[in-house]
């Protein structure tokens, strides 16, 4: 129960930040290419806090990196795929 809990604190954490991204982006976006990219954000973010966390989970590591990889795949159907790759720093 505690790393769920743990997880819904890291999540909450990062919504907050990319919220923070959202509103400073110039570029305009269809609603559905702002959702992956919120998506991609988010669960960049949730990657990177669960490599940081002292119990690390490895079946919700493997769950976040599907998440991640078929969330990139959308972005690169909806022509988005400049953002997703320097969201994700590849």
């Amino acid at each position: 129960m505690g790393n769920m809990q743990r997880m819904d604190e890291v999540i909450a954490e990062v919504d907050q930040h990319e919220a923070a991204l959202d509103s400073r982006t110039a570029k305009v976006y269809s609603p559905t290419q702002m959702h992956f990219l919120a998506r991609l954000r988010r669960l960049d973010g949730v990657r990177s806090q669960l490599d940081v966390l002292p119990a690390r989970d490895p079946f919700m590591k493997k769950l976040v990196d599907r998440g991640l990889f078929a969330t990139y795949r959308d972005c690169m159907d909806e022509g988005i795929g400049d953002e997703a790759r320097q969201i994700l720093n590849i």
